[in-house]
């Protein structure tokens, strides 16, 4: 070990240190605590022998600056005294030190005292090399979920959509860095609005990686690799599947090797922005939201379990005709599902909800989703949800 021996008394320092040379330590002397602290700041000890009553500096200071000082690595620090009162003992453990050899020291007692010190240093080591190990890996997979998040949040819409004959607006706030949500809308074949949300189990990498998934599969771009393309236009929507058989095909994907047991809720609806028809899908999720002005219009609840729990799941779809002007809001129940704060277990409900959209009817559809999430923010106590939070809304704006 690197050994510091700060004595003032010439005979016993030199002692100490013929000693600790034979037993193989590297020994550095000093002649005061001044001198002693002065050393410790230039290089790198494991261990300090100190003695008690020095000039210019008392081994009790000594210790305190040690303790004080940021070192890299612990250091041992054995005090050497002639005192015995119980008194002493307590004072010095207090300041730092971490154990007592007395004076004249004993050569054997001296030899074990620095085998316990070698032991605890050795420790000290080996736990801080581990602590930069797993600094390291800490500062990895930080690099490496900032980048996935990236990726997620790449796959999020880029602007809204706004035509001569419907508009969107979201909101998206994940509880971690990765979330097990996803959010989506595209406008194919300039006609057909297609939008949707999706709500993983779980929270952390393997739901981000499953939401991300369903949501290259949602892709239109994808040509024939794309769930949402319909090629044979063989459902009346153009070149946009139907989303019951969306629905259905993503059961039969995720469900052909569920090896973990996590499953997805999803709502899907494709609008017809040149007639207004709205045509919608659920699988295990909150029913969408239709506004027509101060009225809630009432949407069938056609059920449909979530996605990847039963095999050969058939799921059907439910049509539901807009008015120019009508609002539809696609959400995940993180919103109706968030407590308030500490001591208000109540949740925001989806009552809360329906009255907040009817307040701000008469906003634009971006200023509606703002103050949506500030609303739900406030009722939260701070802008950290229980849960990701997902909010999709559709504007029929006339009809051709």
């Amino acid at each position: 070990m690197r050994v510091l021996i700060a004595e003032d008394d010439r005979i016993t320092r030199a002692s100490l240190t013929r000693q600790l040379a034979a037993w193989n330590h590297q020994v550095t002397e000093a002649q005061d605590g001044e001198a002693a602290w002065t050393l410790f700041q230039t290089s790198p000890y494991d261990l300090v022998i100190t003695d008690w009553e020095m000039p210019r500096l008392s081994g009790l200071e000594l210790i305190q600056r040690i303790r004080h000082a940021d070192c890299p690595e612990y250091v041992y620090v054995i005090m050497l005294t002639s005192r015995s009162d119980k008194s002493d003992v307590v004072k010095g453990i207090e300041v730092g030190a971490d154990d007592f050899v007395s004076k004249p020291f004993d050569r054997e007692e001296l030899r074990v005292r620095l085998l316990a010190g070698e032991r605890v240093v050795n420790l000290e080591h080996a736990l801080s090399q581990q602590n930069a190990q797993l600094r390291e890996a800490g500062d990895r997979i930080r690099h490496d979920l900032d980048a996935a998040a990236q990726v997620q949040r790449a796959m999020l819409p880029r602007q809204n959509i706004v035509t001569a004959r419907a508009r969107t607006a979201w909101a998206y706030e994940p509880t971690d860095q990765l979330a097990g949500d996803a959010l989506g809308f595209h406008l194919v074949d300039d006609r057909y609005l297609a939008a949707y949300v999706i709500d993983v189990s779980g929270h952390g990498v393997p739901a981000a990686l499953l939401s991300v998934t369903a949501m290259h599969y949602l892709e239109p771009q994808l040509e024939h690799a794309s769930l949402l393309r319909d090629m044979a236009c063989s459902g009346g929507m153009g070149s946009v599947q139907r989303p019951s058989v969306v629905a259905g095909e993503l059961n039969r994907r995720f469900s052909f090797d569920n090896r973990d047991h996590r499953f997805l809720t999803m709502i899907l609806c494709v609008l017809d922005t040149f007639d207004g028809r709205l045509t919608v899908a659920c699988a295990g999720h909150p029913m969408p939201i239709i506004l027509r002005g101060q009225k809630v219009v009432p949407v069938p609840d056609i059920g449909g379990p979530p996605i990847a729990v039963l095999d050969n799941t058939r799921y059907d779809d439910v049509s539901v005709q807009l008015e120019p002007g009508d609002r539809v809001y696609l959400f995940s129940d993180g919103i109706i599902e968030q407590a308030g704060p500490a001591g208000r277990e109540e949740m925001f409900g989806q009552d809360r909800f329906v009255d907040l959209l009817l307040d701000n009817s008469a906003k634009d559809l971006s200023q509606v989703v703002t103050q949506g999430m500030d609303a739900l923010a406030g009722w939260a106590g701070g802008r950290r949800f229980a849960d990701d939070v997902s909010l999709v809304a559709l504007e029929w704006i006339k009809e051709l």
